[in-house]
């Protein structure tokens, strides 16, 4: 049972949980959009430094590791994505010896995890030749592919660590452990790479970054945390959250098959180094998606509270009033972000990665129609207990998407798997809009021909920014950051021309 299966008077305990008033609420998400973006920020750094010394071949084989790393890591059964809401409820009720009997599980079942794939990996390491990777590369890769178990392992333990502050409040301590994470791995990977070291001494900085997260997280969580006998959780805290875990992993499902199934997609039927364009693509899409997402939390919490006071009216009026909002700010921002990537990327990477570019716009395209739609919709079910909801819209998106994609991927290439992950995202979200308008009497918004207008004029001042930084021929971070400032100029128009003056309402 969830929070929100409970009577609406425990709603009251929402605002504590996360901070208690409005400043420390907002404060909370601060950091925590810190901690999120932080390893964001330093792998967009670090991938112009990682393809200039690895060779696109050698990056793609790290990217498909890395794919590989999200993708055991989140087959777990739902556990990782399930610890902060128990977590939480232990301290809710100031129950600290439940905590540390869920810390003292999750790491017993984490360290049999780690140890069936290590085995696994082990065995399975030799097949890589199946790939189409060069036979220059194939030693290496079974030796980094050896080293995946104990990698997952220590991600897994990890993600205890960080649940247990999230779940406790303590975003600043979480920001400043996890910004300390990525200033080691960023050291460790300049020494290591700059001195021609193998894929295998890249995976030890990237276990080095674990430890760090695992070590700080457990220190500064400790206080909530009492180690008493019996070590583990009763077999009904169990059963319940292995009932919930599963729920969250028939969710998680759906995030692997529309996305990280792609760069397996990708190095079945194309050139290893295809991953690595795949991958570079990707991180700056996901990048730039990022940005609205970090505004969940304190709208899921205002939604909450409407839903706790007023009923589904309460939650309904909320979303009322933000979606308009939403709407415009999220298509106004995506559609300059894809128009402008095309030519950032490039200018991040170098010309020889143009193709990176164009799967970043087409997977744009589809995250951009993706949130704008499910949005508030999202936060609106969430609110009233119907999480079941995005499951449905997304197993849609995931059964498009896996039609289309060997067949597009046979006749476009990479771009062909991109592009159908998109067309699914699409499929998915305006499902989503008609499984939503079932469960309450949504107004349908319409776009406006002034937001048209404004989006279009948004774009154009945009390329026209983008064609001058790339005229520059310069390339890297700092061009990069030059590059963002058309985006600005775009999104500035577009307020400028889309918000009606208060003389002419």
């Amino acid at each position: 049972m969830t929070i929100l299966d409970r009577p609406r008077a425990r709603f009251a305990s929402l605002g504590r949980l996360v901070g208690g008033t409005g400043t420390d609420l907002f404060a909370g998400v601060g950091y925590s959009a810190i901690a999120q973006a932080a390893p964001l920020v330093v792998n967009v750094a670090l991938t112009p430094y990682l393809i200039r010394h690895l060779g696109l071949d050698r990056f793609g084989v790290w990217s498909l590791i890395l794919v590989l790393l999200f993708t055991l890591t989140s087959l777990d059964g739902g556990v990782s994505a399930s610890l902060a809401r128990f977590y939480a409820f232990h301290q809710a009720h100031g129950d600290r010896a439940g905590t540390g009997r869920l810390v003292v599980g999750s790491l017993a079942l984490f360290a049999a995890l780690g140890l069936l794939l290590s085995g696994l990996c082990v065995l399975l390491a030799p097949s890589a030749f199946l790939l189409h990777i060069s036979p220059q590369l194939r030693g290496e890769t079974v030796e980094v592919l050896r080293f995946l178990g104990p990698l997952v392992t220590l991600a897994l333990v990890t993600n205890s660590a960080t649940s247990l502050l999230q779940a406790n409040a303590r975003f600043r301590g979480l920001a400043g452990v996890t910004l300390c994470s990525c200033a080691v791995y960023a050291a460790g990977v300049v020494l290591v790479i700059g001195h021609g070291g193998s894929l295998t001494a890249l995976a030890a900085v990237t276990a080095l970054r674990f430890v760090v997260l695992l070590v700080g997280g457990f220190v500064l969580g400790a206080r909530h945390v009492v180690i008493r006998r019996p070590l583990l959780p009763p077999s009904r805290e169990r059963r319940d959250f292995g009932g919930y875990a599963l729920r969250m992993q028939v969710s998680g499902l759906t995030v692997f098959l529309n996305g990280e199934i792609d760069a397996f997609v990708i190095a079945a039927l194309l050139p290893i180094r295809y991953v690595g364009i795949y991958a570079a693509g990707l991180q700056a899409a996901s990048a730039v998606r990022s940005l609205p997402l970090y505004a969940f939390p304190p709208i899921l919490t205002r939604m909450t509270t409407g839903f706790a006071q007023h009923g589904l009216p309460g939650a309904v009026r909320e979303f009322h009033l933000l979606q308009p909002r939403w709407l415009g700010a999220v298509l106004a921002y995506g559609a300059v972000s894809t128009a402008a990537v095309i030519f950032a990327v490039p200018v991040w990477l170098g010309p020889g990665l143009r193709l990176s570019g164009v799967v970043a716009a087409t997977l744009l395209v589809g995250y951009t129609v993706h949130v704008a739609l499910t949005g508030m919709r999202t936060c609106l079910v969430r609110a009233i207990g119907r999480p079941g909801l995005e499951t449905r819209y997304s197993w849609l998106a995931t059964v498009v998407n896996s039609a289309l994609t060997v067949p597009l991927a046979l006749m476009f290439g990479v771009v062909g798997v991109v592009a159908a992950t998109a067309i699914g995202l699409v499929a998915g979200s305006l499902y989503f809009v008609v499984l939503c308008g079932r469960v309450a009497e949504l107004h349908r918004q319409r776009i406006p021909l002034r937001w048209i207008l404004a989006i279009a004029l948004a774009v154009l001042v945009a390329v026209a920014g983008e064609l001058l930084v790339a005229g520059t021929g310069w390339h890297g971070m700092a061009p990069l950051t030059l590059a963002g400032l058309p985006v600005v100029a775009g999104l500035v128009v577009a307020a400028i021309v889309a918000v009606p003056r208060r003389d002419s309402r």
